[in-house]
């Protein structure tokens, strides 16, 4: 990208790998610091609305050879290579911060897995209407399941910015209902090739911007649609002088003329996920 600084929304702060470079990099379509309640089905009938809808199977193994990873879901499951269990806790939970994440064995960033967890064939049909982060909630109890893991949540203070809308107001479009209803299993946030972003919730962007700003950034907007904007431009702390991005504006003077909107420097109490204890994957 040579000087210019791109931000790339991140699922809740990372990029989803797809299988095909050429495929648009996917994100959750919310944030959550809290962890979300379990994944329901649609509810369309009574027996459908009692019974959630969960893997039949998962298939979890140490990983063999290659350095590439991926994490993301399929359409008649959930498919992980070469990750962590510290990673899989992550995408379970929705917590990608990781000083909102402690405890756990030693290994648990260091031994890598492959997962298929996938859905009752019957199942399918249904579960093609889950978000994203329904999805990913239901990796919980396979991780319960498996590595026997154990977790709480405790509450700490910590320095936040609060996202806000800006004085100038809005300075990007909501996402046409076409665009969502084409994205598939699940996903709506999405950053494409060519740098826009397209189908993202204010929350999806407040946690895109704790990387360069360097905490959480807690959504205040109030705006609960979906939004469409291109690339945010900006300039790092540690940017050479004699660099042409040296010209271009701070993370908060960008995300004010370019976004219209506002950080706003907080304190704010944080959940964070205490992992009292895991095992080793059961064998399949």
């Amino acid at each position: 990208m040579n000087d210019r600084v791109a931000l790339k929304l991140s699922c809740a702060g990372k990029l989803l790998l797809l299988t095909a470079a050429s495929m648009a990099l996917a994100i959750p379509s919310a944030f959550a610091q809290q962890a979300a309640p379990p994944a329901a089905a649609p509810a369309e009938t009574a027996d459908q609305a009692a019974k959630p809808i969960t893997f039949e199977v998962a298939t979890i193994k140490p990983h063999g050879q290659g350095a590439g990873w991926r994490l993301q879901p399929t359409p008649d499951g959930y498919t992980a290579t070469n990750v962590s269990l510290l990673k899989l806790i992550g995408e379970a939970y929705g917590i990608f911060d990781p000083k909102l994440m402690t405890g756990g064995p030693p290994w648990i960033d260091k031994d890598k897995f492959d997962l298929e967890a996938k859905f009752d064939p019957s199942e399918i049909p249904n579960a093609k209407d889950l978000t994203y982060r329904q999805r990913a909630d239901m990796l919980r109890a396979v991780l319960a399941d498996r590595f026997h893991l154990k977790v709480h949540f405790e509450t700490k203070d910590f320095p936040v910015y609060n996202l806000v809308i800006a004085k100038g107001g809005l300075k990007f479009q909501q996402t046409k209902q076409d665009t969502i209803d084409g994205k598939g299993i699940g996903i709506t946030c999405t950053h494409l090739r060519g740098g826009a972003v397209e189908g993202c919730s204010m929350a999806n962007l407040a946690d895109s911007l704790r990387y360069p700003t360097g905490r959480t950034v807690i959504d205040n907007t109030g705006l609960t649609g979906l939004y469409d904007y291109p690339t945010l431009v900006y300039s790092t702390d540690n940017t050479p002088a004699n660099s042409p991005a040296a010209a271009y504006p701070s993370i908060f003077t960008a995300v004010q003329e370019q976004l219209g909107l506002k950080l706003e420097p907080s304190t704010a109490p944080l959940d964070i996920l205490v992992i009292d204890s895991a095992e080793p994957p059961t064998p399949n």
